[in-house]
């Protein structure tokens, strides 16, 4: 039986980067990896540090166009809540989304993706959708909205493994049981006691 081959850290991590250089910005094959030095890694680090900001933004936006749908929103309203993200700071106090006329609704959003590409949330991703959950029907000291007395939403990205990653923290957070609702095409979204679940896709 042949030995298993020798693993060697550095090469699967050269391998990586340098595919997904070429495959998402059409590049030549190359070993960009031999390029880049310490300095150069560490100015990536903090471009990419707003990655997940970016990502944010485009399901907050996403979602902005599922709920302006879902509860009749007029343009007015609509421009409101697009103007009220795009002006907010990136981890501003408060909560993503949130209108308080005509219909009073707060929502927050999450990019998590199940780690390792499974089916299921690590702690530090559970416990992050449980604090939303908290928050969401409990309040945030320094939010302006009470959440109490309206609709709470919680946006997640509609991809399959986020999905089956859902599924089983519902089976599991004695948290999200019975207070995490996702919403299919027949929810009436009528209740102030749970926080309903949306999924959203983000245009390319």
């Amino acid at each position: 039986m042949a030995a298993d081959p020798i693993f060697d850290r550095e090469e699967s991590l050269r391998k990586r980067l340098n595919a997904f250089l070429s495959r998402s910005f059409e590049l030549p094959d190359h070993d960009y990896y031999a390029r880049l030095n310490t300095e150069t890694f560490l100015g990536l680090k903090s471009v990419l540090a707003d990655i997940n900001n970016i990502l944010t933004l485009r399901v907050s936006l996403a979602f902005i166009e599922w709920v302006a749908l879902r509860l009749n929103l007029d343009a007015h309203a609509k421009l409101e809540l697009e103007t009220a993200l795009l002006r907010s700071k990136p981890n501003a106090n408060g909560f993503d989304v949130w209108l308080g006329y005509p219909i009073a609704f707060v929502a927050e959003v999450k990019c998590n993706v199940p780690i390792n590409k499974g089916s299921v949330y690590g702690a530090q991703q559970r416990h992050g959708i449980e604090k939303d959950v908290t928050s969401l029907l409990e309040g945030k000291q320094k939010a302006s909205m009470n959440p109490q007395s309206c609709l709470k939403f919680l946006a997640f990205l509609d991809k399959p493994e986020i999905r089956a990653a859902n599924q089983h923290l519902l089976g599991v957070s004695k948290i999200c049981k019975g207070r995490l609702v996702f919403v299919g095409e027949d929810t009436e979204l009528n209740r102030h006691d749970v926080v309903y679940g949306v999924y959203v896709a983000p245009e390319a």
